[in-house]
Order: C-alpha cells, then structure tokens, then sequence
C-alpha cells in the first residue's frame, strides 16, 4: 500500500511541469490573439495583450528548462504555442535585418525621413526641467527628420518661441523647418516641405467617461496634405488617444468627481473602452483618405491590441514590423516598457528603415522611420 501512495504521487509530480506548460502555452496563444476581441464584449481582453511579452518570456524558460530535463512533450506544447503565435511574435520583435530590407535609393531626394513624437509640452509643466534647454526638441534637431508629427506639442497654448526651455533652439528650428503648425489640441508638425492642415472627426469639449477635460475644444485627429519633391501628394495623419491615466495624482479637474476617483484597472478599463471608440473614428478618417497615407501617433495601445487591429485594417503596413529590428518601446514611465507609438502606411511608398531613438526628456521615445517616396 505505501509502495501504491509513493508511486502514485511520483506520477503525479512528473506530469506537474508538463501540465504548468500547457497551461503556458495556452495562455501564449490567447494573449497572442485577445485583440481581435472588442474589450467591451470580454474586458479581459486587452489585459491579456499587455501580457503577450511577459508570458512570452515565460514560455521561453520553461522551454530551457524543458530542454534541460529532457521533457519532450512539455517541449512539443511550447514548439507548438510558438508556431502559432509566430505571427503575433513579429509584430512585436521583427526579425529583419540589413539584408531583407528594401534597397535604398541613391537620390537622396527621394528619401522621407518622419519621425512621430509624444514630446509631454516639452516639459512645460515641470518646474525642474522647464527652463533648461529643452533636451526633447535637441533630440529632434540632432535626428534631422524631415517631418516631424508631435502629440502633447503644446504648451498650454503658449507659442513655442516663449518656451524658455525652446528658446535656445528657435532660431535653427524656423531655419530648419520653415513650415511649422502648432495647436491649442496638442496635434502639431514641423516640416521642411510645405503642406495644408485641417482636422479630422467632430470637434470634442466634453468631458470623457475618465472625468478628464482637455479646458478646450480639440479634435481626435489631424490631417496634412503635401506635395514632395518628385511631386506625389501624400497625406499624413496625427493622432493621439485617450491614455491609461495611470497617475491622477492630486490635479481635481481630472477625476471622475470631486471626492472620488476610480481605481488604476477601472481606469484602464475605461480607456480601453473609449480607444475602441476613437479607434473606429481614426479608421473612419482613413478610409475616407487618399491612397499615399502616413498614419502616426501615440496610440496608448501596443501592436496586435484591438484599438490596433481597428487602425491598421487589412491595408495598411506597420513601419516597424516591416523594417524594424527587435522590441522596441517607446513609453518610458513607470516601469512600463511597451510600444504605444506607431507608424503605419500605405500607397506607392516605402519604408526602408524604422529606429527607435532614445533620449529626450519626454516619457515617450520618438519613431524615426525613412521611406522612399518614389517606389
């Protein structure tokens, strides 16, 4: 009888980590493809997004430790939940290099260099960094890109020449880039080329399902239309939605009512409640576009989410997937490290290379991506 017990439990401890493995790898596969599921059908949904990676990395260990201990069957589970979320996998950590990507043209006229930047008002409203030379727009000149779209570009509406922390480069951004627009929204771009500006959607003044109010009218979106240099029009759209508003902090304009305020996962619920909607209203604007089209911004919602999907569409090519290298992300703040700016495109374009720079005082780290405009 003791011989049964013993043996019965030493079964059961062998298939313990090849039951912990299945359950990893079916967990991979979920989190791979949550975001074709509308959050607000299964709220679940985009919280097992942000876990792709994490739960990547775990599978990854136990894959080691599979190999080590010679589990096959825990190893054909992980091959297998690895095969299918291959897809999902690119998109996240593209595997291209040097070698597959498309060759660059040798006039260098034809080469659009965009780069997309949630620059935080330049840090406007921090005292300990908003009058020091401004170390974001440094960045932005030292990258020398062509055009440059930017979220959170304004200062309260203070024209950026009384911005003591821009002063000190004004006079080389208005050589470099003499057409420039700046709004009250947010929405902003400088460029080299000229181009005409409207916005896109309804204008928005009411106060979000976060109790947050902008203090002014603004719109989701924004639409710049411009002619290049081998005369192809191209359409450029800047966009910025509704964040997690992980951090309220003490500020009682921001809170759902003057004595309360919802806690960090309502809160991120009600984003991803809102993105869907804001995401439905950009693809609206997209369709409504002409064929060259540049769609960049802070999504506030990384690769394969739902918000994402709704974006991209099935026509649109994700800049970094196509031609970057790696995991790479651009939120820097609070231990979080996703890519919630994108870049997508589509038309008789290009992309070529797709960086991701570091550096800037802002809590996003910008997207520089090069096209080659006469494709």
């Amino acid at each position: 009888m003791s011989y049964s017990n013993t043996y019965r439990r030493k079964k059961k401890k062998k298939w313990t980590f090849e039951i912990i493995t299945a359950v990893a790898a079916l967990l991979l596969i979920a989190c791979a493809y949550s975001g074709d599921i509308d959050p607000q059908r299964f709220f679940p949904a985009p919280f097992m997004v942000l876990a792709f990676m994490p739960m990547l990395i775990l599978v990854f260990v136990l894959l080691v430790l599979a190999v080590l201990w010679r589990r096959w069957v825990a190893i054909a589970a992980i091959a297998l939940s690895l095969l299918i979320s291959l897809p999902t996998v690119k998109i996240f950590m593209p595997f291209n290099t040097s070698e597959n990507r498309p060759p660059v043209p040798a006039d260098t006229t034809l080469i659009l260099k965009v780069m997309t930047y949630n620059v935080l008002a330049f840090n406007y409203n921090e005292p300990q960094l908003g009058n020091e030379p401004s170390k974001t727009m440094k960045l932005i000149l030292d990258s020398n890109p062509d055009v440059v779209l930017l979220q959170e570009g304004s200062c309260r509406g203070v024209d950026w020449s009384e911005v003591p922390s821009l002063k000190p480069y004004m006079a080389e951004l208005k050589s470099r880039y003499p057409y420039t627009y700046q709004s009250n929204e947010g929405l902003s771009m400088i460029s080299k080329y000229p181009f005409t500006t409207f916005p896109l959607g309804e204008c928005r003044n009411a106060r979000s399902v976060l109790g947050y109010n902008r203090d002014q009218s603004s719109h989701l979106a924004r639409a710049y239309d411009m002619q290049l240099p081998n005369g192809k029009q191209l359409r450029i759209v800047d966009f910025r939605l509704q964040s997690y508003h992980l951090s309220f902090g003490k500020n009682m304009s921001v809170r759902v009512s003057p004595d309360a305020k919802p806690s960090p996962i309502e809160r991120m619920k009600r984003s991803f409640a809102l993105r869907g909607s804001d995401a439905a209203a950009v693809r609206a604007a997209i369709d409504a576009s002409p064929a060259n089209l540049i769609v960049c911004g802070d999504m506030n919602d990384v690769s394969t989410s739902h918000t994402y999907r709704v974006i991209k569409g099935h026509d649109m090519i994700d800049a970094w997937a196509d031609v970057g290298r790696g995991y790479a992300y651009t939120y820097n703040r609070h231990g979080l490290r996703f890519r919630i700016d994108h870049v997508l495109y589509r038309g008789d374009i290009t992309a070529l290379n797709a960086h991701r720079l570091a550096g800037g005082s802002s809590d996003h780290y910008p997207l520089l991506v090069e096209f080659d405009i006469d494709n």
